[in-house]
């Protein structure tokens, strides 16, 4: 009898468990903030991961264009004969040039004459338009050197809230060739060949722009996203070092005596950089005139420092542009020009 009474009571107090089962409202309200606290943290988490791996692709993506770009610098100084350490003057003669983009504000930094292989194409001198005795011999010269001279000129462009180019700043390179038809020896506007002995505004030091008209040269961006030329960047070191303690504070070494500077070795281009603040795209040129004589032809190679670095201002993703950790390096590379035309070894001190 009391093992009945013991099961019946058993299956009682299970049967009142059963109807009693479920969670207050107070466990409820508990559940529902731990959860919250929990999904929240997972979502920021999430979103911070999201926004890292966005400005790591945006940082990756503009090194490489920078990258690219200072590969494609290097490759077109790999070919110069000359370098202007005053890029102002060819600015100035260009002028006149349309297509030229020193006429909207750009600032010129690198201004080279480089060789432009010519590999089809060659005219018949036996059939060219006005065969005259120059004409001739410059297509004789044409089919043995199977080359010809380009000046080039790279600037620097502000963007100003440009839509077409978010960044801060471009760098934009322009070109202007002898030919505009290799086949029929049909020069371009504007074009001085600098190797012409007879013409006294031809050479490289000296050049001139023709004046049978404008220049009809070629411009092209090369590459967006370039930081701002007034913004500062700072060097562990000056890029090259004053060696003479002359106290120089251009970023370039300056070749002087007895601490005064005579003469630069190298100039800055622009001029308004320093170490301490400096243009974003500048170069170091050597002086390509040892004896600073513009009526002299003695030359010595030039080298050049090229120094860029990129901006993430204007991308898309919100990449915080004043963050450190979306600042990006600054690429440097030293170019040695190989044209030896006019070129003598001469005792400069370097």
């Amino acid at each position: 009898m009391s093992s009945l009474t013991f099961l019946y009571r058993w299956l009682f107090v299970a049967k009142a468990r059963q109807h009693s089962k479920g969670f207050t409202l107070l466990e409820l309200l508990i559940s529902l903030v731990v959860a919250s606290i929990v999904v929240s943290t997972l979502l920021y988490m999430v979103v911070e991961l999201a926004k890292i791996d966005k400005r790591e692709a945006i940082l990756d993506q503009i090194q490489r264009d920078m990258k690219r770009a200072m590969e494609y610098i290097t490759d077109d100084l790999q070919e110069a004969v000359y370098v202007y350490p005053n890029p102002e003057r060819i600015a100035t003669e260009l002028a006149s040039d349309p297509s030229f983009p020193g006429r909207s504000g750009e600032v010129p930094i690198l201004a080279f004459w480089r060789i432009d292989p010519i590999e089809d194409g060659f005219p018949s001198c036996g059939d060219i338009p006005n065969p005259t005795t120059e004409r001739q011999g410059q297509c004789n010269a044409l089919k043995i050197r199977q080359a010809s001279y380009t000046l080039v000129v790279y600037s620097q462009k502000v963007n100003n809230a440009n839509r077409n180019w978010p960044g801060q700043s471009r760098i934009v390179r322009y070109e202007l060739s002898q030919y505009k038809n290799v086949s029929t020896l049909e020069a371009r506007r504007g074009y001085r060949d600098p190797t012409n002995s007879t013409d006294p505004l031809a050479p490289f030091e000296r050049w001139q722009v023709n004046t049978n008209g404008a220049p009809e040269g070629f411009s092209a961006v090369l590459v967006d996203y370039v930081q701002t030329p007034d913004s500062p960047i700072a060097f562990s070191r000056a890029p090259l070092s004053d060696a003479d303690g002359a106290g120089v504070s251009a970023p370039c070494f300056r070749y002087g005596t007895g601490g005064v500077p005579a003469r630069p070795l190298y100039t800055v281009l622009p001029s308004t950089a320093t170490t301490t603040k400096n243009n974003s795209f500048f170069a170091c040129v050597r002086n390509p005139d040892p004896d600073n004589d513009p009526n002299t032809t003695t030359r010595t190679n030039q080298d050049i420092y090229v120094f860029l670095r990129g901006s993430v201002q204007g991308t898309s993703g919100g990449v915080n542009f004043f963050s450190q950790a979306s600042s990006l390096p600054i690429l440097e590379t030293r170019v040695l020009v190989k044209g030896v035309i006019n070129k003598d070894l001469a005792d400069d001190g370097s």
